[in-house]
């Protein structure tokens, strides 16, 4: 019995000072095991879907929803309410002018230099549903530095909003096309 108790309290005090340790020395640990959990949670649910070929994206998330309830307000911009049908014809007509007018292919990277919106939403889902990557670009780098983000993301079309157009030429030379602009 005597052996049993010393046991006992040699595992409670080994307890009570390993957990006092990992509180000092590790003090995210059982936050980091929950996030780790999670994202396991999250990557074997993605690769379930990718396995049954569902995988989801925001573009279906939306045109669900625009078939769903077409006439309730999607984006209110300046007082203005856009509804899931507004914003869903003009991403169809814009994917149509992307198509017919300006060539883009399916895999095509793009880049989008527009400021916030309702016509920035409205050409990443046109840009979507052709089959195009979007390149979100930051609406304050100039001539210099948004040929170089063009360099690297590969985007041979380049979508500027109609308040950006300003800002890009703003104390900066003109963006050149051509052999040597660069």
């Amino acid at each position: 019995m005597a052996l049993s108790l010393g046991w006992l309290s040699a595992a409670v005090s080994g307890l009570v000072c390993a957990h006092a340790l990992q509180r000092l020395c590790f003090p995210y640990f059982w936050r980091d095991l929950v996030f780790l959990l999670r994202v396991v949670r999250y990557g074997a649910r993605l690769e379930f879907y990718r396995w049954r070929r569902s995988v989801r994206t925001v573009l279906d998330r939306f045109v669900e929803q625009a078939q769903r309830v077409p006439n309730k307000p999607f984006v209110i911009y300046e007082g203005t309410a856009h509804t899931y049908r507004d914003v869903e014809q003009r991403s169809n007509r814009l994917a149509n002018v992307f198509l017919d007018s300006v060539g883009l292919q399916r895999g095509d990277c793009v880049a989008m230099l527009m400021n916030n919106e309702p016509d920035y939403l409205c050409v990443w889902f046109g840009l979507a549903k052709v089959g195009c990557t979007a390149a979100f670009l930051n609406t304050n780098i100039r001539s210099g530095s948004l040929l170089h983000c063009l360099d690297c993301c590969g985007a041979r079309t380049l979508v500027v909003g109609s308040g950006t157009t300003v800002s890009c030429r703003r104390n900066e030379p003109p963006i050149r096309d051509g052999p040597g602009s660069r």
